[in-house]
């Protein structure tokens, strides 16, 4: 490991002088490169190390890019686009496993662990904090939340793992890996004591909140199969957002090109208790360094780019598509097919007609219909369609629907299908959604009544392979669905980069 710590250290180094721009209000000034030890005297300064972690969890290592490749390959809902999709990111999605060497899965487990170190500088640096302690405070429970998070991503698709709980400084600071259980309890602790120490406020410029740790803290005692804990943490934000009335609403942002403003979105709305910040500066880049490091580095994500009609890597699965129900607005929602328009501005405009001739990605079949389709969330298509453009929209890791529909699947396991049912009709409530209500009177009802509307609700928001590990693990495929990804070995295997340079690993 001794080439990945001398990386750690650059890393801390780079993320002191780092000038971060990681959300639309939160920017970071240049301390013309100070040392560790001189550095994280005050409280402002300490925000500038939370700010680096913040930055990293956007790069292209993580959310801005690997990181919804990772999560939607070895999930359920997506198929290739066609033979333009890259090999590492194909391997992932039809592969049983990929191969230690995969250079998008060594993104992921690259970024978490800088995350986890900046975290962790950020936390021991803490205590020698002093002219404001309350700002202090919080600084640290921002830390916690997202050392948890990156945690939380690492054990659940990798297991066992090594733990680190201070900032790496000399290149022989070697880890083993340490049981899941052990990560489950740091992640578990971090988020309870995020959770005392966040403000229990509506998060309006992307950092952590008390109510963002508490919805992860349920996602993570599900994962770990604690559904009474999961319920315990989940009821703190329940009544606390809305969902809002246009489904799509959820996942549109700011489009710009060059100076023109194409829209501002709908982001920080009632219904989003934590995303992650993506600014459109209309210059149509990416920060292809994968570091989001700088006030002037690109902060956008290839989302919209990748799954879009252009280059076309990603498309929806055939088994996602035929998940919906006749009907369901949810749907059109989701997805854009050929026929439909784009470039409506939200339909105030008439917009231009999508054909087959014009979608660079491969067919699908919703029904027995062939046609060509790409994901409509998180796509700038409604406002831009330049061949290339890397996008602003920020995007929703927590929103309130998805809380809902945990608090279902706890009272399902829990025995208490009626509960869960009521949780789900919440959900089809939904102004612009209102589907029937579900009666659900036994744990499988209730179960393949979560499986189902988790699908139709949260289709193409990198939560399906989660899911999957988690019903596979307590054996409801095929008792009551099918498998969707048979054969799929569970954890991914250790990067080859971490076994050949860390002598503890094997």
């Amino acid at each position: 490991m001794k080439r990945k710590i001398k990386i750690l250290i650059a890393v801390v180094i780079l993320g002191i002088a780092a000038v971060i721009a990681c959300n639309k209000r939160l920017n970071v000034l240049d301390q013309n490169n100070p040392t560790i030890d001189s550095y994280f005297k005050t409280a402002a300064e300490l925000r500038n190390g939370v700010n680096a972690i913040y930055s990293t969890m956007r790069s292209g290592n993580l959310v801005g890019r690997e990181w919804f490749f990772t999560h939607d390959m070895r999930g359920g809902e997506t198929a290739p686009g066609g033979s333009q999709l890259e090999a590492p990111r194909a391997e992932l999605l039809k592969q049983a496993s990929p191969s230690p060497s995969n250079s998008v899965m060594t993104s992921v487990w690259t970024g978490a662990y800088q995350m986890i170190n900046r975290a962790n500088l950020v936390i021991a640096k803490a205590p020698g904090v002093k002219d404001d302690p309350a700002a202090r405070d919080v600084i640290v429970g921002e830390a916690e939340f997202l050392r948890a998070w990156a945690y939380f991503e690492l054990v659940s698709m990798w297991g066992d793992v090594p733990i680190y709980t201070e900032p790496v400084t000399t290149i022989t600071g070697y880890k083993g890996k340490s049981p899941a259980a052990d990560v489950y309890t740091l992640i578990i602790k971090d988020l309870t004591d995020a959770a005392a120490k966040l403000p229990d406020a509506h998060s309006t410029d992307g950092r952590a909140t008390m109510d963002a740790a508490n919805a992860l803290m349920g996602k993570v005692q599900m994962q770990k199969g604690d559904y009474a804990a999961a319920k315990a943490a989940l009821l703190k934000v329940y009544n606390k957002y809305i969902l809002v009335d246009n489904f799509l609403d959820n996942f549109d942002g700011d489009v710009k090109v060059k100076d023109d403003v194409k829209a501002t979105g709908h982001e920080f709305n009632p219904e989003s208790i934590f995303e992650v910040v993506f600014i459109d500066k209309g210059d149509a880049d990416f920060n292809w360094g994968y570091t989001g490091e700088g006030s002037t580095a690109e902060a956008s994500i290839m989302r919209s780019q990748e799954y879009g009609i252009v280059w076309g890597n990603v498309i929806p699965s055939d088994a996602i598509l035929n998940e919906f129900e006749t009907g369901d607005p949810r749907y059109k929602f989701t997805f854009y097919e050929s026929g439909d328009s784009i470039l409506t501005y939200r339909s105030t405009q008439p917009g231009a007609v999508l054909t087959e001739s014009g979608m660079n990605v491969a067919s699908s079949n919703h029904n027995g219909v062939v046609k060509k389709r790409v994901y409509r969330k998180y796509s700038v298509l409604d406002w831009n369609n330049e061949s290339f453009h890397p996008d602003g929209l920020n995007q929703r890791v927590l929103r309130y629907a998805e809380v809902l529909l945990m608090l279902a699947e706890c009272e399902a396991e829990v025995g208490t299908p009626a509960m869960a049912a009521g949780y789900i009709n919440e959900v089809r409530d939904r102004k612009s959604v209102k589907m029937p209500h579900v009666t659900l009177g036994s744990h499988d009802d209730a179960i393949k009544a979560v499986m189902h509307e988790r699908a139709v609700e949260m289709a193409g928001e990198e939560v399906n392979n989660i899911d999957i590990l988690r019903w596979r693990a307590k054996n409801y495929y095929p008792s009551i669905r099918p498998d969707p990804k048979p054969g799929q070995v569970a954890l991914f295997p250790i990067p080859a980069s971490e076994i050949s340079a860390n002598p503890l690993i094997k």
